[in-house]
């Protein structure tokens, strides 16, 4: 990863219509409304040369709040977050520059513990 930029982010989503079935959820998700701006998302203990680094979730910098309805433990459609984590690597010699894209998806539910 020497010489390569780290670049992640997430944007708020509606989710919608969760089933949870033996294959796992299915649900429907689109533009939150209205349309949040992307929170960057931080990367730290980069080390290039293992090819390692750590991504940094901060709920704190999300603007998830405790009166949101999407967060009660009742909830129909939780909060969900779609993202991604995007490695650039520079070109070197004859290899054009190039990028590799993780894609993200969170879907936060309350556990219905309220802590005071």
């Amino acid at each position: 990863m020497t010489g390569a930029t780290i670049d992640a982010q997430i944007v708020r989503r509606q989710v919608t219509n969760i089933i949870d079935t033996r294959n796992g959820l299915t649900f429907d998700i689109a533009d939150y409304n209205p349309t949040p701006a992307a929170i960057p998302l931080t990367i730290t203990n980069i080390n290039a040369a293992a090819g390692t680094c750590t991504l940094v979730i901060d709920a704190g910098a999300w603007s998830l709040m405790s009166t949101d309805p999407q967060l009660e433990i009742n909830a129909t459609s939780c909060v969900g977050y779609s993202g991604r984590v995007k490695v650039s690597f520079p070109a070197a010699g004859s290899t054009p520059a190039d990028d590799m894209v993780i894609f993200l998806l969170f879907l936060v539910r309350s556990d219905g513990v309220v802590v005071l």
